[in-house]
C-alpha cells in the first residue's frame, strides 16, 4: 500500500516541515473539500483569502457539511477528495473497514480552555449526574464526539448513561428545541455558545468533553488511501497551504469571525463574544487515542486500535 513518507510530510509530525519543503507556485489546480460548520474552518477560508493555498498551486474551494458522518460518506464514495469532520465519525468508519487516512489534525480540546457546553432551559431543574436519568438529549448526528462526551459526563457525575436517549436534531433548530421542552438538553459549541447564554432563556452546565480526556483531537482532516496513492502531490500542497493559514488563525482569532460568520451564515455580531478554537499543527497519536477508547468503552466500535493506525 502506497503511502506518504512521514518524513517528507510532516517529519517530527510537523506541518512546519512539509511547508519548508515544498515550492510555491501559481494556482493550477481546483480542488474542493468538505467542512463541517465549526469555527475552525475559518482558519481555511482565510488561507483561501490570503492566497496561501494559490502559492502551494491550488484554487480551494470548501463546502459546508451538515455532520461528520456526511462526510465521510462523501469522501468513501468518491464525492469529496478531502474533508474535515469530527474523529468519532472516522473512528466509526474505519473501524468497519473504511480506508480513510488522516492527515492533518484541526481542532484540539483542551479542559483549561472549553469551548463548548451542556445547554438547558433556565427554568430546568436538571443538574449533574443522575438528573439526567432518562432524559433526551438532542444531537445533531448520533455518531458524533458529544454523544460520547454527554455519556461519560453523566457516568462521572454519578448518572447511568445506559438510561439516556439522543435523538438528532438540526444544529440550526437544537435550541429552539431545548426551549420548547421537545428535548431536555444539548451540547452547543462555540458558534451557539455565546448566543444562547445571552439570550437569557438557557444555562450552561459545563463542558461535557472534559470526561473524555484532558487533550484530545476533536475534528481532523482526512482522506482515503486511494485518493492519496494517486494524489499525493496534492495533499502535499493541500496541508502545505493549510499551516500559514493556522499558524495566522491561531494568533489572531478575532480577525477570524467574518469568515466563520459568512461560512455558517450567522450574524457576525453573535459570534463576537465566542471563544475561538485552537487548531492543532501535529499529528500525534495520544491525541487521538483517547476518543477511540471512548468510543469502544461506550459500544461505538467493538474494540479499541492504534491511533497510529489511521493517521499518515
Amino acid at each position: 500500500m502506497n503511502r506518504i513518507s512521514r518524513s517528507n510530510v510532516l517529519a517530527a509530525g510537523a506541518l512546519a516541515a512539509l511547508a519548508a519543503a515544498l515550492p510555491a507556485r501559481a494556482a493550477t489546480t481546483s480542488l474542493t473539500v468538505g467542512a463541517t460548520l465549526d469555527d475552525d474552518i475559518a482558519a481555511t477560508l482565510y488561507g483561501i483569502s490570503a492566497g496561501t493555498f494559490a502559492r502551494e498551486g491550488l484554487d480551494l474551494h470548501v463546502n459546508p457539511l451538515l455532520s461528520g458522518a456526511v462526510g465521510a460518506s462523501a469522501v468513501a464514495s468518491g464525492a469529496l477528495p478531502i474533508a474535515k469532520s469530527s474523529v468519532i465519525a472516522l473512528i466509526a468508519a474505519y473501524a468497519r473497514g473504511l480506508p480513510f487516512v488522516i492527515i492533518a489534525p484541526s481542532v484540539v480540546f483542551t479542559a483549561d480552555k472549553p469551548t463548548s457546553g451542556l445547554i438547558v432551559r433556565k427554568d430546568s431543574p436538571l443538574l449533574p449526574g443522575k438528573d439526567f436519568n432518562g432524559k433526551t438529549i438532542g444531537v445533531s448526528s448520533l455518531v458524533d464526539a458529544r454523544v460520547i462526551a454527554i455519556k461519560a459526563w453523566t457516568d462521572a457525575n454519578g448518572g447511568d448513561s445506559r438510561t439516556l436517549k439522543f435523538i438528532e436534531v438540526p444544529a440550526s433548530s437544537v435550541l429552539a428545541a431545548v426551549e420548547a421542552g421537545r428535548i431536555d438538553a444539548t451540547v452547543v459549541s462555540n458558534t451557539q455558545l455565546g448566543d444562547a447564554m445571552s439570550a437569557g432563556t438557557f444555562k450552561n452546565l459545563g463542558e461535557p468533553n472534559a470526561a473524555i480526556g484532558k487533550r484530545y483531537i476533536v475534528n481532523t482532516w482526512y482522506t482515503t488511501r486511494a485518493y492519496l496513492a494517486q494524489n499525493g502531490d496534492i495533499v502535499r500542497h493541500f496541508l502545505a497551504g493549510l499551516l500559514p493559514a493556522v499558524t495566522y488563525a491561531n494568533a489572531h482569532p478575532a480577525e477570524m469571525t467574518p469568515f466563520l460568520a459568512s461560512f455558517a451564515k450567522i450574524d457576525e455580531t453573535k459570534l463576537q463574544n465566542m471563544t475561538h478554537s485552537v487548531i492543532a499543527t501535529k499529528l500525534v497519536p495520544a491525541e487521538y487515542q483517547p476518543v477511540i477508547d471512548a468510543a469502544a468503552k461506550y459500544g461505538f466500535i467493538d474494540k479499541a486500535f492504534p491511533a497510529r493506525d489511521f493517521l499518515l
